[in-house]
């Protein structure tokens, strides 16, 4: 019997609208992809710039008296006060020179940020940009470890602890007393928010069945821009970054208490052969729902049936076709399942769990031929979504009027893009077709953004048509990142699918990374930035119909499954509904 089928009846059983996943889910989606989402887009309010700022003048003078009215060095900033006049033994000369008591800052709203605090302009502008470096890069070199953690550790434990060094980094931003200590803890903010985010959304995704998958995707992404969007609101009401930073650092240690209540994903515990944890784990839920439980959730007991093996042999390295049979009716027998597993093991442990397995890492990932492809067409997936992202963000045209209300609109124009995706996922076309189509509508925007002239040879204006292929480009893209996020854990095994996860997020955050880059070859000709952008959207939307169908199909658990994932042909909608109970 497959143990994965098995687990995906079980959970069917309990019930996905049950106490205990309405709690827990809860419990993911605020903590794991809301709070980290407005901890992230902060960034947009803590390094907001001023309207203008001039050189503090000396007693006695004005900013009238010492702003220099014509100057061939100035290199004053976007009309903003690099220099002043000296004053020398009390009387205002005519040499110009640098700032010399500091600066003095208008900001529209009365807000503050880091720009003011730690006087980031003239010729330390440069670190404000980065700042922003700096947190990108805590995102990049956490990704992957904090995702081998989770599949070393368990989902669980690297939720919860990630949430609370990410709280704690959290709080020691907002009393940062310099700008290098500011650095320091806004980078391991970026390495503790990507063990929050992926051990919360695998997590998430390993305790719901195949059908609900897409549904528990959309959940994360509807978190994520409702989070954003409520930010806008908060930062309007708290104009201090630090109060700001402070309110959203310690509003994510509510989590902790929740301790007590979130579980361990079963669908983990099995992979590493925990059997009696996990039917332990399925029993308090099914108590917790007031469901009448089995004597059993997982009938085959891989663990019993090995034990039979080895009573007589101890293979070692060696792959095993295990059978079982179940008459619980709750869950079916195994017949009517009609699923054989799988299992890999290198070696056998005698103890209460039964035997383990040799860990696997992304390499093995590599050694198959399938999965090898699927890995590599997904990693240029979540390069062109973020490049393409990033670089559109950067390039469209920005709204005019209250900076608050701006950031509101343009974090809630995603959301109508993560319902469509999962429709689209659940209903239409699946998983390949929803992320190949919108990568390849991203780079068509891309490129009659790119191509329409600002006007017409007789003078009609033309900009905002290429205003609106920019937000149809912003809207694609953001529905590629409904898909792509739904899809990556469907296609890697169960004890590999944190850390390929996490490889993959690092990936992404080289493309963010490099879309600053690109924008910049603007001066070189206008069209090579969203031209770039569209190739790399439209190759990686092409290669995308190579990768298999994963809707309601089962999650691999092994590395066979996975390299055997889209050669055997996924279960239809009705074929999943004939499995159910």
């Amino acid at each position: 019997m497959d143990l994965g089928k098995d687990l995906d009846n079980a959970l069917r059983y309990l019930g996905v609208r049950g106490r205990y996943n309405w709690i827990v889910l809860s419990h993911l989606l605020i903590f794991t992809s809301g709070f980290p989402a407005a901890m992230t887009m902060i960034l947009v309010f803590i390094t907001s710039d001023p309207e203008s700022y001039y050189c503090t003048p000396p007693d006695g003078f004005s900013r009238n008296d010492t702003i220099p009215t014509s100057d061939g060095n100035n290199t004053n900033d976007f009309g903003k006060g690099c220099h002043m006049y000296e004053v020398h033994d009390g009387i205002l000369t005519q040499n110009v020179t640098n700032c010399k008591h500091g600066y003095e800052y208008v900001y529209t709203y009365g807000q503050t940020s880091i720009v003011s605090e730690f006087d980031l302009v003239c010729d330390q502008r440069l670190l404000k940009d980065t700042a922003t470096t700096v947190l990108m890069t805590g995102l990049l070199i956490g990704a992957y470890p904090m995702g081998h953690l989770c599949d070393r550790f368990g989902r669980k434990l690297m939720a919860f602890l990630s949430i609370l060094l990410y709280g704690a980094s959290g709080i020691g931003l907002a009393f940062a007393h310099n700008y290098y200590m500011f650095v320091v803890m806004w980078f391991l903010m970026g390495v503790f928010r990507q063990g929050t985010m992926i051990a919360g959304f695998v997590l998430l995704i390993e305790m719901l069945p195949p059908e609900r998958r897409a549904l528990g995707g959309l959940a994360g992404n509807m978190a994520w821009g409702f989070a954003v969007v409520t930010l806008a609101l908060l930062a309007f009401l708290i104009r201090n970054w630090r109060h700001l930073q402070l309110v959203l650092s310690l509003g994510i240690l509510v989590a902790l208490p929740f301790w007590r209540i979130v579980n361990e994903s079963v669908r983990w515990l099995q992979s590493q052969r925990r059997y009696d944890d996990a039917e332990r784990i399925l029993q308090q839920i099914a108590k917790f729902n007031r469901v009448a439980a089995p004597s059993k959730f997982l009938q085959a007991s891989e663990k019993e049936a090995l034990v039979q093996q080895t009573s007589t042999q101890a293979p070692v390295q060696q792959t095993n076709i295990i059978g079982a049979t179940g008459t619980d009716k709750a869950l079916g027998t195994n017949e009517d399942l009609g699923h054989k597993p799988t299992v890999e093991y290198s070696k056998l442990n005698e103890d209460n769990n039964g035997p383990k397995r040799t860990r696997l890492t992304v390499l093995d990932l590599f050694k198959t031929p399938n999965l090898a492809k699927n890995t590599l067409i997904l990693t240029l997936d979540w390069l062109a979504a973020s490049i393409t992202y990033y670089g559109l963000s950067l390039n469209a045209t920005n709204l005019a009027g209250n900076m608050y209300l701006n950031f509101f609109l343009l974090s809630l124009v995603e959301i109508p893009a993560y319902i469509m995706a999962y429709f689209t996922m659940e209903y239409f076309g699946g998983r390949k077709l929803t992320t190949a189509l919108s990568l390849l509508v991203a780079s068509i925007a891309c490129f009659f953004t790119a191509w329409i002239p600002e006007a017409t040879a007789n003078g009609t204006d033309l900009t905002t048509a290429i205003a609106a292929f920019a937000m149809i480009g912003k809207f694609a893209i953001s529905y590629t990142w409904g898909g792509i996020g739904v899809y990556t854990p469907e296609v890697f095994p169960t004890g590999v699918r944190s850390a390929a996860n996490g490889l993959l997020q690092s990936l992404s955050r080289i493309g963010a990374m490099a879309a600053p880059f690109i924008v910049h070859l603007n001066d070189v000709s206008p069209y090579l930035p969203l031209n770039i952008f569209g190739i790399f959207a439209m190759v990686a939307g092409a290669l995308t119909f190579l990768l298999p169908e994963t809707r309601n199909a089962p999650l691999p658990e092994t590395l066979e499954d996975g390299e055997m994932m889209g050669k055997i042909p996924a279960p239809s909608r009705d074929q999943e509904a004939s499995d159910k109970i």
